[in-house]
């Protein structure tokens, strides 16, 4: 009874193999194809229900569930993108929204995470008790969030991101200030008018932020105008800004501006950038610091 209908299917398939296996292998071949035909197809049907129910998808937990290879999980995810089921990332994949293009803050938490934690790591050594922050909605700020929690610094810290509010919520060193707003799911972040006006009339002495692209000539741009604006203020409104980019994010270029590079104090990144990166970086009196230097 705690069989599925589906699965005694699938038994009664491979009963008959085994006593076929000794009169036909060819029959017996055939009959083992559609085995793995119908697994397959039952494996795509229940990944499409979590998506439904999830709204994302990450390779390794999919792997673990289902007790395959996470390459056998690529391909799985590469025939849905294929019926425009889902989009495709690294990491996983995520159903498609016409009302917010960005990937779920739960895949993006996964991707280059071991990258996010030395940037944050560094970008903590730059940090001292007593200073206001402004921290944005990015992982890798909320990765400086949990960085900062272990440090046991005492701070106040201005936010729009429920997840580094719930990091703080039961610190006894960090007081929160969490600006309200419309809540932008997919980053559980809180961006638009109200937002923008709560975050105007507030000051930090550094602002830690991130962005989706880097740009030469545009500078530091983003994927969502609203957070784009949130992050504008930040920089705006704080004596120091300090600039949270893995080697993914340079000579990349995005719709909404955040701001020129000359607004940058100090870019924390995990690579060395080009030469012609450093000149650009140099003529705008940007700091470069590396987590990593290669020789």
């Amino acid at each position: 009874s705690d069989v599925c209908s589906s699965d005694l299917k699938i038994l009664t398939i491979v009963r008959k193999c085994c006593i076929l296996m000794l009169v036909n292998v060819d029959k017996c071949d055939k009959m083992l194809k559609d085995v793995v035909k119908m697994l397959a197809e039952g494996r795509l049907k229940e990944i499409e229900r979590i998506l439904n129910e999830k709204g994302s998808v990450i390779i390794s937990n999919l792997s673990k569930i289902f007790k395959v290879s996470e390459e056998t999980i690529r391909r799985d995810l590469e025939k849905l993108e294929k019926k425009n089921i889902l989009k495709r990332v690294r990491g996983g994949a995520y159903l498609l929204s016409d009302n917010d293009k960005q990937v779920p803050l739960e895949i993006r938490e996964q991707i280059f995470l071991e990258e996010k934690h030395e940037i944050a790591q560094e970008c903590v050594n730059h940090i001292e008790d007593g200073e206001t922050l402004m921290i944005d909605s990015s992982t890798t700020a909320i990765c400086v969030a949990q960085e900062i929690e272990k440090k046991g610094l005492k701070l106040k810290v201005i936010t729009n991101s429920i997840k580094v509010v719930e990091i703080f919520e039961n610190s006894k060193w960090v007081d929160v200030v969490c600006i309200g707003g419309v809540l932008r799911k997919r980053t559980k972040s809180f961006v638009g008018n109200k937002a923008v006006e709560q975050l105007k009339d507030l000051r930090a002495t550094k602002a830690l932020i991130s962005c989706t692209a880097i740009d030469k000539v545009f500078g530091i741009t983003d994927d969502s105008e609203r957070e784009a604006e949130i992050r504008k203020i930040m920089i705006k409104n704080s004596l120091k800004v300090f600039l949270l980019a893995d080697r993914t994010k340079f000579d990349n270029l995005e719709a909404h501006l955040i701001s020129e590079l000359e607004n940058i104090d100090v870019v924390i990144t995990d690579k060395k950038i080009s030469e012609e990166w450093q000149k650009k970086a140099k003529e705008n009196k940007v700091e470069i610091i590396y987590t990593h230097i290669e020789n």
